[in-house]
């Protein structure tokens, strides 16, 4: 008898610990908003957050189709979104999809593995037939040129971060 009741209290235990480490706050606010462009919503965009000062942690996102994004954190916990308080500034870029032709043969089963293989290299580890094009303006594709800028606060509401690149 003595055995059971040591397990259940372990079993206790051992839940407490988990809920509460499951509540702390690391810290990191949840940021979001949307990335538009000419009134449209642009998906596909990559959105990165610099902090402003050496003690903050970098993040980023990717827009969904409606051009929506969730900030996560490079410090956060797997699957953790947001940011630490503080101020950032915002970099976004989209570029065009570009498809490689052998690749695109390979997927429709016009070509071997092998046959996409032997293409690859005659054409060198790194080379593209066409280099993507930026569709987004490219003031906002560098820390040193864009102008946007957000600052998280603890409170939720205000971390909402709508950009309208013109």
């Amino acid at each position: 008898m003595k055995a059971t009741k040591l397990i259940v209290v372990a079993a206790i235990v051992v839940s407490l610990s988990v809920l509460t480490g499951c509540g702390k706050d690391e810290g990191y606010r949840k940021t979001t908003g949307t990335v538009t462009m000419g009134g449209q919503p642009v998906a596909g965009a990559s959105v990165m957050f610099y902090p402003d000062g050496a003690d903050g942690e970098a993040g980023s996102a990717l827009t969904d189709e409606s051009g929506v994004y969730a900030a996560t954190s490079s410090g956060s916990r797997e699957g953790g979104t947001g940011l630490k308080p503080g101020t950032y500034k915002v970099t976004v870029v989209k570029k065009e999809e570009v498809v490689d032709p052998d690749e695109e043969a390979y997927s429709k089963g016009e070509i071997t593995y092998d046959e996409l293989q032997q293409r690859k290299a005659k054409k060198g580890a790194y080379a593209k037939d066409k280099q993507p094009e930026m569709l987004t303006p490219k003031q906002y594709s560098a820390i040193t040129t864009t102008p946007l800028s957000i600052t998280v606060t603890d409170d939720p509401k205000s971390n909402v971060f709508d950009f309208n690149l013109e």
